[in-house]
């Protein structure tokens, strides 16, 4: 059985929901310590989590450009 690298208490593999600026990525793969609840995730999972976030993060910010733009142009012909 692996053990923790923070504390050395057991780890075992879960699925755990992680959240990366503000945006909840749910049920994904980790192995987690049972003492101390680090979580340590595989290269893929990492890395599926990152595209996940930066898809929602860029998308958010495309959106939030167009709905201001979009005000903008609005109170401007006001």
């Amino acid at each position: 059985m692996k053990t923790c690298y923070i504390c050395k208490g057991n780890v075992e593999l879960s699925l755990v929901d992680v959240e990366v600026g503000g945006v909840v990525v749910k049920d994904m793969p980790a192995e987690v310590c049972s003492r101390c609840n680090e979580k340590y995730f595989d290269t893929r999972t990492a890395s599926f989590i990152q595209e996940i976030a930066g898809c929602v993060a860029e998308k958010k910010k495309e959106f939030l450009i167009d709905k201001f733009k979009t005000a903008y142009e609005v109170k401007g012909a006001a």
